[in-house]
């Protein structure tokens, strides 16, 4: 006689008997304000990389779920999904995770993370599609690597401490729809290569200290609704073009250093969008003077 055990949040494949999934995540209310059941807590044990078949690890919300990430988690070179978000994870992301090349989700956000973002860590990671990392407190640079990832389409960096440019290698993707890099340090000019992100539905870079022109090429990026680049250093004029994008819905440049007549544009956008930008003139600011 055979006798079959089935262990809650674990997938076996039927064939092999391997564990492919890997499940036992927080549970909310309906709601989904307040946490009714969380089934983990301690530590990430450094044994889960050797469950070598794995596909799925969702251990996310757990919320008392603490230590480091076990570097052996980049031996689960077949996972496909980790959901690690909304824990009290500590320490930094291990460089180990760059040999996951066939990830197509990972989230670590929501933890208490710290250091850079490994220098190669997405060299191979041509598969991902959604990259969570807001709400840590990582630093350093957004390393070049991140033009590999030629499958993304969400890449949430925010809430972090993250410092120096945008590489310019950000223009090899051109499938991504959101970029959101709000809240953190970095500087320099936003690059010219985003003009080739025709992906891009949402630009997001509020509350860093940007410099120089908005790229007037953001006006060729036909499917943008979504342009926050307030609270940074950014000078120059507006451009027209970008203005008067046909799907665009929101339009935030507040409390950075533009100058000149703000272009005639369609939509309405209110004077708070502009306002903190002492060069800027036109509606719906003041008048510029003749």
């Amino acid at each position: 006689m055979v006798i079959e055990r089935a262990w809650d949040g674990i997938e076996c494949n039927p064939s092999t008997g391997r564990v492919i999934k890997l499940e036992r995540f927080g549970v909310f209310d309906d709601d989904g304000d307040v946490r009714v059941d969380t089934p983990m807590s301690g530590t990430l044990s450094p044994f889960l990389g050797n469950l070598s078949s794995l596909q799925l690890l969702n251990l996310a919300e757990l919320q008392n779920l603490t230590g480091t990430i076990p570097f052996e988690l980049g031996k689960l070179t077949n996972l496909r999904e980790m959901y690690l978000e909304s824990n009290s994870l500590e320490g930094s992301i291990p460089s180990s995770f760059e040999d996951l090349s066939l990830l197509q989700m990972l989230s670590l956000s929501q933890n208490r993370l710290v250091g850079p973002i490994p220098r190669n860590l997405f060299k191979k990671m041509t598969s991902l599609k959604y990259l969570f990392f807001d709400n840590n407190n990582l630093s350093g640079s957004i390393p070049p690597s991140i033009g590999n990832m030629k499958s993304v389409q969400y890449i949430y960096l925010f809430n972090n401490k993250l410092s120096g440019s945008i590489p310019n290698s950000i223009g090899n993707l051109r499938r991504a729809n959101t970029l959101n890099l709000k809240n953190n340090n970095l500087s320099g000019n936003i690059p010219t290569s985003i003009r080739n992100m025709m992906g891009l539905v949402n630009i997001i870079f509020n509350n860093n200290n940007l410099t120089g022109k908005i790229p007037p090429q953001l006006a060729n990026l036909r499917g943008l609704q979504y342009i926050d680049l307030s609270r940074n250093s950014l000078t120059g004029k507006i451009s027209e073009g970008i203005l008067n994008l046909e799907s665009l819905g929101q339009f935030n440049v507040s409390w950075n250093r533009l100058s000149g007549k703000i272009p005639p544009h369609k939509f309405g956008f209110p004077a708070s969008d502009f306002a903190g930008n002492p060069g800027l003139c036109g509606a719906p600011l003041a008048p510029c003077n003749n």
